[in-house]
C-alpha cells in the first residue's frame, strides 16, 4: 500500500489550520441546556470560500441565504445552529437570518455578507431570533484557535448524532506546510445528491475562488455523494471550505501537480467525515462498502451501486446478517445495468459466494460470519468492463424507526 503524502492530526479540528477560530455553546434552541445548539467558526484574514448544496426542492433559509453570499469574494465566518431548521416557517424565518448575520458582523467588523450561515433540526418551527442574537456577544468572546474551540464548535451542529466528527490532516506544498481541518454532522436523512450533511471545512493553503470551487465540487462527488443511511434527502445540507492562505504558499490558480495535490488531501479529508457520518447513523450497527466492478463505464457502475446501496431490501439484509445475495442481484437488474448471470461474482469480504452466476453454498456460513461483524466490503463483479464504483453504506434497523417515529 502506497503511503499517504499527507499527515493525520491527532485531535485535529477546523482550528488546526493557522489563522481560524472556532467556539461553541448552547443559545437556548434546544431544551436540553446540556447540548449546545449554536457554532461559529472565524478567520480574522479575509477567506476565498466554496459551498455545495442539497438539490432538495425545499430549501430552508439558511440554504436559500448561503447560496446566494458564498459568491461573494471574501468571507470571514460560519455562523450555524442546532435544534431548528428554519425552514417553511414563513418570512420571520429569513428575517430571522438577516437580523443574526447583522449582528453578528457588527461584533467581528465584517460585512455580513462575508458571513455563511448553516442551520440544522425540526422542519416547520418559528426560529428563536432573539435567543441566538442574545448569545452572539458570548459566542464571539468565546473565540479560539485551541483545538477546545473546534471541539465545541462540532458539538453545536449534532442533532441525532452520538458521537462528534471532526478531522485534520497536514502535507507539504510549494514548500509549505498547508493544513485542511472538518466537522461535520449528520446521522439520519442521508442521501446523495448533494454534501448531504452539514460539513465545515478550513484551510490555510492560499487558493483561488474557482480553484476552492472546483476541488470542493470534486470532493464531495467522489466522497458524500458515494454514501447512504436512508433514502431521504434534507432540505438543509450544505458543505462549505474557507482557505485563508495563512500558510503562505504561492496562491494556486491552475491545475496542475500542486492542485491535484491540495485536492486529494480535501478528498481525503471529505473521506474521513463521510465514513464517519455513515458508523454514527442512526440505529446503524453494520457499515458496509461496497465494490461495483466490471460494468461497461463508470456511469453505469456508479448507478447499480447506488441502487444497491439504497435498496431497502439490501439494507435489511445487512441488519440480518443474512448473505442472501439475490438480493444484490436483483437490485442490480432493477437499476438497468444489463446483466449476464454467468459474469456475476459477489463475495462478502474474503469469502466469494457466486462464482461466475454459480452459488458456493458452503462458504453460505462464513459469508454469515463476516456479515455479524461491524464494519465490511462486498465485492460485486457483473462483467469484464472498466467501469468501477465505491459506495459506501448501512444497514436498516428497528432502532432506526424508532428513532425517527418520536423525532419531533
Amino acid at each position: 500500500m502506497v503511503k499517504p503524502f499527507w499527515e493525520r492530526r491527532k485531535k485535529g479540528t477546523v482550528t488546526t489550520p493557522l489563522g481560524f477560530y472556532a467556539s461553541g455553546m448552547y443559545c437556548g434552541i434546544k431544551r436540553n441546556k446540556r447540548k449546545y445548539d449554536a457554532s461559529l467558526i472565524y478567520s480574522k484574514k479575509p477567506c476565498v470560500a466554496a459551498g455545495t448544496f442539497t438539490t432538495n426542492k425545499v430549501k430552508a433559509w439558511c440554504v436559500l441565504h448561503s447560496m446566494k453570499t458564498v459568491s461573494a469574494q471574501k468571507h470571514h465566518a460560519i455562523l450555524a445552529s442546532s435544534g431548528n431548521a428554519n425552514c417553511i416557517n414563513g418570512p420571520t424565518g429569513k428575517t430571522a437570518i438577516d437580523e443574526c448575520v447583522t449582528e453578528l458582523g457588527a461584533l467581528l467588523n465584517i460585512e455580513k455578507d462575508s458571513v455563511l450561515v448553516a442551520q440544522t433540526g425540526l422542519i416547520g418551527i418559528e426560529f428563536p431570533t432573539q435567543r441566538l442574537k442574545r448569545s452572539l456577544p458570548t459566542l464571539v468572546k468565546r473565540l479560539t484557535d485551541e483545538d477546545n474551540g473546534g471541539r465545541a464548535a462540532a458539538k453545536g451542529i449534532v442533532t441525532t448524532d452520538k458521537s462528534l466528527k471532526q478531522v485534520a490532516l497536514s502535507f507539504m506544498l510549494q514548500g509549505k506546510k498547508i493544513t485542511i481541518g472538518a466537522i461535520s454532522k449528520g446521522a439520519g436523512m442521508v442521501h446523495p445528491n448533494m454534501a448531504t450533511m452539514l460539513a465545515f471545512i478550513t484551510t490555510d493553503c492560499a487558493i483561488t475562488k474557482p480553484l476552492l470551487r472546483r476541488a470542493l465540487r470534486h470532493a464531495v462527488d467522489d466522497t458524500f455523494n458515494q454514501i447512504a443511511i436512508d433514502n431521504d434527502m434534507s432540505t438543509n445540507d450544505m458543505a462549505f471550505v474557507l482557505a485563508n492562505g495563512e500558510a503562505g504558499n504561492p496562491v494556486l490558480h491552475k491545475v496542475d501537480h500542486n492542485y491535484h495535490l491540495f485536492r486529494e488531501a480535501l478528498e481525503e479529508v471529505c473521506r474521513v467525515m463521510a465514513y464517519e457520518m455513515i458508523r454514527d447513523g442512526e440505529g446503524v450497527t453494520h457499515v458496509c462498502t461496497l465494490r461495483l466492478s466490471g460494468a461497461k463505464n463508470p456511469t453505469e457502475a456508479e448507478r447499480a451501486a447506488r441502487h444497491i446501496a439504497n435498496s431497502m431490501l439490501f439494507k435489511t439484509m445487512l441488519a440480518g446478517s443474512d448473505p442472501n445475495w439475490g438480493r444484490i442481484a436483483a437490485a442490480i437488474g432493477a437499476s438497468g445495468l444489463s446483466l449476464n448471470p454467468d459474469n456475476l461474482n459477489i463475495s462478502f469480504g474474503d469469502v466469494n459466494v457466486v462464482n461466475h452466476g454459480k452459488i458456493r453454498a458452503l462458504n453460505l456460513p462464513k459469508a454469515r460470519r463476516v456479515l455479524q461483524r461491524r464494519e465490511y466490503t462486498i465485492d460485486v463483479v457483473v462483467g469484464k468492463g472498466r467501469g468501477k464504483a465505491e459506495f459506501i453504506t448501512s444497514d436498516l434497523t428497528t432502532k432506526y424507526v424508532m428513532i425517527n417515529g418520536s423525532y419531533s
